[in-house]
């Protein structure tokens, strides 16, 4: 096995391993979550005590969406491009990273149905499919500017 088959695969195996961390996260009961969350929002209300605590538990637990989603949209663009799906007749590693993305949020959000305390919401498959998309298209015009400076 060559040194860049063992790159690929590494690439290839990154957005897996981040959907495990996210599902991990998911999984957690409701307690647990916003204990989580609490605590960045204790900290938070200590630096900006003119925001509601409610507003501020809100943009937290969203915020954790938007980057767990916007590095899964990364991470899955670069594992497709490396795979050289970019080869193909339309911009495949794009569409594909988005779709995945979006698929996968929808389903972390059926699965939270199941857990304790969790709710499955639409407007948070959406959060994540934009975020998704965000990280998707700043990644591939990062790739498609260096490898067109080349």
């Amino acid at each position: 096995m060559t040194q860049t088959d063992k790159l690929l695969k590494i690439h290839l195996l990154l957005p897996f391993i981040w959907m495990v961390v996210i599902f991990i996260f998911s999984q957690q009961p409701a307690s647990i979550s916003s204990g989580q969350s609490n605590v960045f929002v204790e900290q938070l209300h200590h630096i900006v005590p003119s925001i509601d605590q409610q507003l501020l538990t809100f943009m937290i637990r969203k915020s954790a969406h938007i980057f767990a989603y916007f590095i899964l949209g990364i991470l899955l663009f670069n594992a497709l491009w490396r795979a050289e799906l970019r080869k193909l007749p339309f911009d495949r590693p794009t569409m594909s990273s988005i779709i995945i993305c979006a698929l996968y949020a929808a389903s972390d959000e059926f699965h939270q149905l199941f857990v304790s305390g969790r709710s499955g919401e639409i407007r948070d498959i959406i959060i994540d499919g934009i975020a998704a998309s965000i990280g998707v298209v700043l990644i591939g015009y990062i790739y498609k500017r260096s490898k067109a400076a080349r």
